[in-house]
């Protein structure tokens, strides 16, 4: 009895659920960071109003290490340096007039409410000291993980949607150096992906060659055919991208089709003016985020 106990107390009450994106990052005891207010993220640029962010999201494909080679769903390239390239003085702060002139304020009251949030506050008419300006020019931000939202298959399942995922931003005190610091940590929203271009991938490393349409190497007109791609020698790391793929967006079957959607292979057979198809068609598309195990205590 006190054995049962032990296992279900160690099992817990939570599931887990697959990790298919090689850019999600388990959080464990990491405490997720609380969400960055929206006016605040329009203010930066990140969101185009206080509910809708900016940031895309696209297919990855790693290939740098032999071996182990992955696709993830992580924030496109040009949107990363979005963020890490933001100007918070230039975003935030507008300078005087008159008399003041050499003097830095606010350029709303949301912007000073994000600045007291960071840490800053003006004097009595509404002024950042010196000090103040110069800490505020110096912030800097960068993404410290990305997560991915639900992967859908879109119609036709040739290829997928991804809804809105979050991106974790540590802003920092300054951009570069070793003793530089964290100011505050955040999490953003990241835009819904229509397409993830899946079926440009397939198309991009799919062996063409040497593939018969013939009944006895399983051709028939519109139907299903194989369960795995025929890997022509020597192309491990395509079988190895693809095998990633299909663990990101689910199972597959291959289908032979007169239906443009797929990699064009051959003529059909007795046929010079209708082109064959391999289509590759995606089963249940995974969720991609990470739920940490929690035990609960158990009765005595």
């Amino acid at each position: 009895m006190r054995n049962m106990k032990t296992l279900l107390r160690l099992m817990g009450a939570a599931a887990l659920t697959t990790v298919a994106a090689s850019s999600v990052v388990a959080c464990g005891t990491q405490t997720k960071a609380p969400a960055l207010n929206g006016k605040y993220a329009a203010l930066l640029g990140w969101y185009s109003n206080e509910n809708t962010s900016t940031i895309n999201q696209e297919l990855k494909k790693d290939e740098s290490t032999t071996g182990k080679e992955n696709y993830s769903v992580a924030i496109v390239a040009t949107d990363n340096t979005k963020i890490t390239t933001t100007k918070f003085n230039e975003k935030l702060l507008k300078a005087g007039t008159g008399t003041d002139s050499d003097k830095f304020q606010a350029i709303s009251d949301d912007a000073a409410a994000f600045l007291k949030d960071l840490g800053f506050t003006p004097d009595s008419k509404k002024f950042y000291s010196a000090d103040d300006v110069k800490g505020i020019t110096a912030l800097s931000a960068k993404v410290e993980s990305t997560e991915a939202g639900k992967i859908e298959a879109n119609s036709g399942k040739t290829d997928f949607n991804v809804a809105a995922g979050t991106c974790q931003i540590n802003i920092m005190d300054k951009a570069t150096g070793d003793d530089a610091k964290s100011v505050k940590k955040y999490t953003i929203n990241t835009l819904k992906k229509d397409t993830l271009g899946v079926p440009a991938e397939v198309a991009a490393i799919v062996i063409k060659t040497n593939l018969a349409l013939t009944k006895e190497k399983k051709f028939k007109k519109n139907g299903d055919v194989l369960t795995c791609l025929p890997w022509a020698d020597g192309k491990t790391k395509e079988k190895n991208l693809y095998d990633s793929l299909v663990k990101l967006v689910g199972g597959q079957k291959l289908v032979w089709s007169t239906t443009d959607g797929g990699t064009a292979i051959n003529k059909y057979p007795n046929d010079v003016t209708t082109d064959v198809f391999l289509r590759v068609m995606f089963g249940e598309a995974k969720e991609v985020k990470v739920v940490s195990l929690k035990v609960d205590k158990m009765p005595a």
